[in-house]
Parts: structure tokens; sequence; C-alpha cells
């Protein structure tokens, strides 16, 4: 009788846990209707698109031996204020199979203020995209080359 008791009770405490982690984690499933945030989604998820393309560039940049720290301490401030958008939380995570992830604090703004900040970060993210992709031209590495 003890057994089943103390059986009982971990599996409540299990429940218990679970529900709460749960419902902390923002993982709610309920459809996301305001279309500001529908918007600031598929920004944030273009701009997620890129920035996975940027880690292959990166790659390729060291492999080439050339400078881009300048560029690297951008990417290290975006990475710091990229955030998710409130009902699409790691939705990315069923959809896509991404290497980066976002796992910032989100900030309280109103659903078009998400979206105006999600646009933001997607222009300052296609710039530094751009300008790395410079770095690769052939123009550009063969000035890497001499200076």
């Amino acid at each position: 009788m003890k057994t089943l008791i103390k059986s009982i009770s971990l599996l409540f405490s299990l429940a218990v846990l679970v529900v709460a982690c749960n419902s902390k984690s923002g993982h709610n499933h309920e459809e996301v209707t305001d279309e500001n945030l529908i918007q600031a989604n598929v920004i944030h998820q273009q701009s997620l698109d890129i920035r996975e393309e940027l880690m292959e560039l990166e790659k390729q940049l060291k492999e080439a031996n050339i400078d881009y720290a300048a560029l690297k301490e951008e990417l290290k401030i975006w990475d710091k204020d990229i955030i998710e958008v409130p009902g699409f939380e790691h939705s990315h995570d069923d959809e896509h199979q991404r290497k980066y992830h976002v796992h910032n604090p989100m900030k309280e703004f109103t659903p078009e203020e998400h979206k105006n900040y999600q646009q933001v970060m997607y222009d300052e993210i296609v710039e530094i995209s751009s300008r790395m992709g410079r770095l690769l031209t052939p123009e550009v590495m063969d000035e890497s080359e001499e200076g």
C-alpha cells in the first residue's frame, strides 16, 4: 500500500512539473490571429534563414583567411538583440531544422512594435550578409591577399 501511495504521489508530482514547465516555456499552441504578430514571425523566420546562411559564409571566410572581425562583432550584437515573436516561440523547431536558435528574453512590445522590431532586425542582417558576401567576391579577395 505504501508503495502504491508513493507511486501515485510521484506520478502526480511529475504531472504537475510537466504542466508547470509547459506553461512557463511559452509552448502554447494557441492560434495567433494578430496580423502584426503573424507578419513579425514571417520576417523573423526570414532573418533566421539569413543568419543560418551566414554561418556557412563565416566558414568560407575563415578558410580563405579573410579578416571579418568587424562584421563578426556586428553579428554578435545582432545575435544578442534578436528575439522571438510571442505565440511563435521556437516555432522553427517544428518547421525547420535550424542550427541557429534564439534564446534571448522577449521584449514587452505591442504586436505592431514586434513587427517593426523584426523588420529592423531583418534589415540589419541583410546588410551584414551583403557586406560579408562582398568580402568573398574575387576582387576583394585579391586585395586581401595583396594587403
